[in-house]
């Protein structure tokens, strides 16, 4: 049995599939109120008051059925944020890369989830620059690849609640990045 998990969020080489034109990236993304762009990530829209109420009324059953309904597909949808700044809460979709920003060969991201007792049944998601990639079980690696030089990684928790902090990296053109994950990254 393998513990090696590879997703479909993969996107096309951009030199190669001409009607690509959206790359997803967070290093231009600007808060509305002061236009700095430096931020926090929340977690996704709403995230904070589902997992309280679903903690309070159904405790540890309703975690594991929370985290065995999240859906282990890309998907697309706004991200909560908070200024460094002015500390002003806003949503957003990721940004499109600028042309700069764009790798002629993409980086491939391993990325694993160390094995731990804390949370140990619960899926987690997995973000890159605003996008989830994929969901992942305890002790678990998946691969997926980012054709943007900027980028954003973030986990979320059953609920959409980040947990700990974002890890920013710079992709090299056809190069590998390993992040190891266990409650923050180390």
């Amino acid at each position: 049995m393998s513990n090696q998990q590879t997703t479909n969020a993969d996107v096309s080489n951009p030199s190669a599939n001409t009607a690509q034109k959206n790359f997803p990236s967070l290093h231009n993304l600007t808060c509305p109120k002061c236009g700095k762009n430096g931020f926090k990530v929340l977690g996704t829209k709403g995230a904070k008051g589902a997992s309280i109420g679903v903690g309070m009324a159904f405790g540890a059953l309703g975690n594991l059925i929370a985290s065995s309904a999240s859906k282990d597909e890309a998907s697309l949808q706004p991200i909560k944020y908070q200024c460094s700044s002015c500390k002003n809460k806003f949503d957003s979709l990721p940004c499109n890369a600028a042309p700069d920003e764009i790798l002629s060969q993409p980086c491939v991201i391993t990325f694993t989830r160390l094995s731990s007792f804390v949370g140990m049944a619960v899926l987690q998601s997995v973000w890159l620059n605003g996008v989830k990639v994929g969901s992942i079980g305890n002790g678990k690696t998946m691969t997926f690849q980012t054709f943007t030089k900027y980028n954003t990684i973030f986990v979320t928790d059953q609920y959409g609640v980040v947990i700990k902090d974002a890890y920013h990296f710079e992709a090299q053109s056809g190069g590998q990045q390993k992040i190891n994950f266990k409650r923050k990254f180390v």
